[in-house]
């Protein structure tokens, strides 16, 4: 990873991520906290799933639409 990232192309990835994942990690972090209940690969993988499932319903119960033109 280090050799990854020690490359002009590497550290423009790098940069693109604190916008694109941070924004998204966030919420999760401010509502669940940052540590997980289960341990392991698969069970940590369905916890963030299940968390991101519950955030997404969140918003979607929670959406006011627009009023048109």
């Amino acid at each position: 990873m280090a050799t990854r990232l020690a490359t002009p192309a590497g550290r423009a990835q790098y940069r693109q991520r604190s916008a694109l994942v941070e924004p998204g990690l966030a919420p999760l972090f401010q509502r669940f906290g940052r540590h997980l209940t289960y341990r392991g690969h698969r069970a940590v993988d369905g916890e963030t799933k299940l968390l991101g499932t519950v955030h997404n319903l969140t918003k979607l119960i929670n959406h006011t639409p627009k009023s048109g033109p």
